[in-house]
């Protein structure tokens, strides 16, 4: 059966990635039948054997452990999204023409499955350069249809795409703006405006469904539907209740929204194994990314991202954090000093001359500028804060400074922008971006929650985060990751995923808000809103439309990872 990426090989698992998107780690499931234009006879997309193999998923994670596999390096598998930063993707409603605004911009090709290759040259090939993802078009290049169209092998129609790279029309891609999976796909385009490509949930065991189920098929999927509905109906009854008496009626409703969404069903399209992912149900703890909420037969649905629909009273929604780094400018510049776990107190000079309380506290997650000074009094050190007469407790405060020296070889081009990389503080739980020399960017991460490996034991196996100087490998939007030692455990649609060492990625973490903390299964977990940040900063660029990019020398100049204790 062909593989999928969307089992984003995080695991150890060498699941290839083929071209009709179907799951390769998983078991295919039946969908619903697929109207003429999903069935289009088309060549096979390139060979994904060779397809970078994925990166990971998070260990700690809700509920659930997650692990990241052992893969060859390079790229993520993954899911539908776009490229930070681009703009947003057409939204119309079925079957409608695209605003007038999409047509300025020249012809494009559309994606009709979770993976449209982007391929280096017209021909089929294991070494591809990217791809477009559910709801995603890239402009063609020429400015027209014709003018992009080029005589290939394998394919009847490839087209030519900016700024580089070749797509082949046909069962996963097509340049007519009206296709009817294309425009059933746009409504449900993952937001690529921000942190938050998609809404996100836990899952407390809900099913998957291809179509609307009926009661029957419900029934026969969810063994405790009728009292699981009756609890849920007591919930919203009695409105307002606090967690104490929700766990009284039903422990599983506890962070579940019930209400209803005050929406009723859309057209439902009937999409295929190209769009849909084979998994018939979310386990306890793994996670589920959606695009919207309607009411539909007394209760309240989700649509997934692969166009599935699940339940919501078996959802819980993530709370959105709202930690972010320092951008070192306009007078903020390292050293700095931030605060994890809990609130820290603020000291002062007393009027005997002492440290003690200011009575005043930095609160978790907050940061503060240091002068560089530092004085101990009874065996403790105290820094001084640019705040004026404030210093905090060595011992309470994670202290970012700047490097003195890069990893990078040579002397940089002057006529060529400055070189980046990103130093990464494993126990320290910190990360900085820099510019040849100059710090631009510091933050608060969440590592491997075995903190770095230790001898002779790969990384993976103690949830370590690998410490040694890599390279940004691939580039993807979002990517669902897999856990290598249970394929039915998934984060959906992790998004903002960074490769820099086989199955070892920075990516943003929706499900926790412990930054600066050993929290990850060795992956490097940033915040949401930092995770979109540093993806739009790094190097190689992710090219407007693309959902995923392999870091080849045609991408250009690859951000360095430096990564130490």
């Amino acid at each position: 059966m062909p593989s999928s990426p969307s089992s984003l090989l995080l695991a150890a698992l060498t699941c290839a990635i083929a071209s009709g998107g179907a799951a390769a780690c998983s078991e295919e499931s039946p969908a619903a039948a697929a109207p003429a234009s999903l069935e289009a006879d088309a060549p096979r997309a390139p060979a994904e054997a060779d397809a970078p193999r994925v990166a990971t998923v998070e260990a700690d994670a809700p509920r659930a452990a997650i692990v990241e596999a052992d893969a060859p390096r390079a790229a993520i598998v993954v899911e539908a999204a776009h490229v930070a930063n681009a703009p947003a993707p057409v939204q119309a409603e079925d079957g409608a023409t695209p605003p007038a605004s999409a047509a300025k911009e020249g012809a494009r090709i559309y994606s009709k499955a979770r993976f449209a290759w982007i391929n280096p040259g017209p021909y089929p090939t294991r070494g591809w350069s990217g791809y477009l993802g559910l709801g995603g078009s890239v402009v063609l290049r020429g400015g027209s249809v014709e003018a992009a169209r080029t005589p290939g092998e394998g394919c009847d129609a490839w087209y030519a795409v900016e700024p580089r790279g070749y797509i082949c029309a046909g069962a996963s891609a097509t340049v007519d703006p009206n296709d009817p999976v294309v425009a059933a796909l746009r409504p449900h385009a993952p937001k690529i405006d921000s942190p938050w490509p998609y809404d996100y949930a836990e899952s407390t065991g809900a099913p998957r469904y291809p179509r609307l189920p009926s009661a029957k098929e419900q029934r026969r999927s969810e063994w405790d539907l009728e009292a699981h509905l009756a609890s849920v109906s007591k919930v919203r009854a009695a409105e307002g209740l606090s967690d104490e008496a929700i766990r009284e009626i039903d422990e599983a409703l506890v962070g579940v929204d019930v209400k209803p969404a005050g929406v009723a069903a859309p057209a439902l399209f009937p999409f295929g194994d190209l769009v849909r992912e084979a998994r018939d149900r979310i386990v306890n703890g793994s996670t589920v990314a959606f695009t919207r909420a309607f009411d539909a037969q007394d209760r309240t649905w989700v649509v997934t991202s692969d166009q599935a629909y699940m339940p919501k009273d078996r959802l819980k929604p993530y709370p959105r954090s709202s930690f972010q780094g320092v951008w070192l400018k306009d007078g903020r510049s390292l050293p700095l000093a931030f605060f994890r776990k809990t609130d820290r107190p603020k000291y002062q000079r007393g009027a005997g001359g002492r440290f003690e309380p200011a009575g005043a506290s930095f609160a978790r997650l907050a940061s503060v500028g240091l002068t560089g000074r530092a004085e101990v009094e009874d065996g403790e050190r105290f820094l001084e804060t640019q705040e004026p007469g404030v210093y905090v407790l060595a011992d309470d405060a994670v202290v970012v400074e700047a490097a003195k020296r890069a990893p990078l070889e040579g002397e940089n081009d002057p006529s060529s922008p400055p070189r980046k990389w990103i130093e990464i503080s494993v126990l320290g739980g910190w990360f900085v971006a820099y510019e040849e020399l100059t710090p631009v960017f510091a933050t608060l991460i969440s590592p491997g929650r075995g903190g770095v490996p230790q001898k002779g034991i790969p990384a993976i196996e103690t949830a370590a985060t690998p410490t040694g100087r890599f390279r940004i490998d691939g580039k993807f939007v979002t990517a669902t990751m897999v856990s290598s030692s249970n394929d039915n455990i998934v984060h959906s649609e992790v998004q903002f995923v960074q490769n820099f060492h086989g199955p070892h990625a920075l990516h943003g973490a929706y499900w926790h808000d412990a930054w600066g903390e050993l929290k990850s299964g060795g992956c490097v977990n940033l915040s949401p809103i930092d995770a979109k940040q540093m993806f739009a900063w790094t190097d190689p660029p992710v090219p407007e439309g693309w959902h995923g990019l392999r870091a080849s020398r045609d991408a250009g100049r690859s951000t360095v990872v430096l990564i130490h204790r």
